[in-house]
């Protein structure tokens, strides 16, 4: 029994290892994406990344801690009165509206730091970053 423990706790280390190795290489393909396509000078860098740093860990923290409560909530929506879809949606709304508030936020500090056409290529270049991966995962699937 001990050793189907430690067996057990050896994979969930490896697990939780391997999941982080991926996140990073998933960043870094991230960070690799985006200075192409915004073609960002090294003095651009310098200035912009940790902006954006602040920006996607603003936006990590924001989604964390509504993700888990709205999902929590959602659990038995079959089931739930009026008012508590109710409660649940204008929670959901407002989650909307805190992510723009924060888009607009970081907006106008990634005008300080880039021209504004490289703000507008930024936000493009996250989202076609998120179709080429769900591409990827798309394709690995049906394979």
């Amino acid at each position: 029994m001990k050793k189907y423990l430690i067996l057990i706790t050896i994979i969930a280390g490896l697990a939780i290892q391997l999941k982080a190795q991926n996140g990073e290489k998933l960043e870094a393909m991230k960070i690799g994406f985006i200075t192409q396509k915004l073609n960002l000078t090294s003095d651009e860098a310098k200035i912009f990344w940790p902006v954006y740093n602040k920006y996607t860990e603003e936006l990590k923290k924001l989604r964390a801690s509504t993700k888990g409560k709205l999902l929590e909530e959602m659990s038995d929506l079959p089931n739930m009165t009026d008012a508590e879809a109710e409660k649940v949606l204008n929670e959901m709304v407002g989650f909307k509206i805190a992510e723009a508030e924060l888009l607009k936020k970081y907006a106008n500090e990634f005008k300080k730091v880039l021209p504004v056409k490289k703000v507008v290529l930024l936000f493009k270049a996250e989202n076609d970053f998120k179709r080429e991966i769900l591409k990827k995962l798309a394709n690995r699937n049906r394979n």
